[in-house]
């Protein structure tokens, strides 16, 4: 079994492959964003009225893609929390905090160049994250996955670079869900 750095290491390295050979296949692009998520938990206990907690997530996000025609494309993604944000409970604070250890996936886009300058595309994968709790000097981390869908738009700056903004929800499982906002900029290659 991977320990926890190994892991991270390993997904890297595929993903510094993966560069590799993407880059000679030509329609190659990377990119680099900056993601806004909430997270969203309902627990619920018989005999009690669903408990809810929600928090912030902030991540660090590469994309390596191709584009395989005009309309589609495939890419992977790999991403790291930016540090820890307060959980809330019923909408007040309760000293616990939650960080995203990790994200990956892999992704299909869809979509069709408008006017010059801007791509709207749909997308739909697979996303799989490491979420860890903590509270008191106490940490419970779980991974979770499940299918993702979202909508984005690329805006053409110049010829190789591209800025993004979209929406995805990357799961909604075992009442969990993490949905949010990512802005960022691509190259091609």
């Amino acid at each position: 079994m991977l320990k926890k750095n190994h892991s991270f290491k390993v997904i890297a390295a595929s993903m510094a492959l993966s560069v590799s050979c993407i880059a000679y296949s030509g329609d190659a692009y990377i990119a680099a964003s900056l993601g806004y998520m909430d997270y969203k938990e309902t627990a619920e206990v018989i005999g009690f009225p669903p408990i809810k907690f929600d928090s912030s997530i902030n991540s660090l996000n590469v994309r390596l893609g191709k584009n395989y025609t005009e309309y589609f494309s495939a890419e992977m993604r790999l991403g790291l929390g930016l540090g820890d944000d307060p959980v809330k409970v019923d909408g007040e604070e309760f000293g616990a905090n939650l960080e995203m250890r990790e994200m990956y996936g892999v992704y299909a886009r869809g979509g069709m160049q408008l006017e010059e300058r801007f791509y709207p595309y749909v997308i739909v994968g697979y996303s799989q994250a490491k979420l860890e709790a903590s509270s008191l000097g106490i940490a419970i981390d779980g991974d979770f996955g499940g299918v993702s869908y979202g909508l984005g738009i690329d805006v053409d700056i110049n010829n190789d670079v591209k800025g993004n903004i979209e929406y995805m929800s990357y799961f909604d499982t075992v009442g969990v869900e993490v949905a949010g906002f990512t802005l960022g900029l691509s190259k091609s290659f």
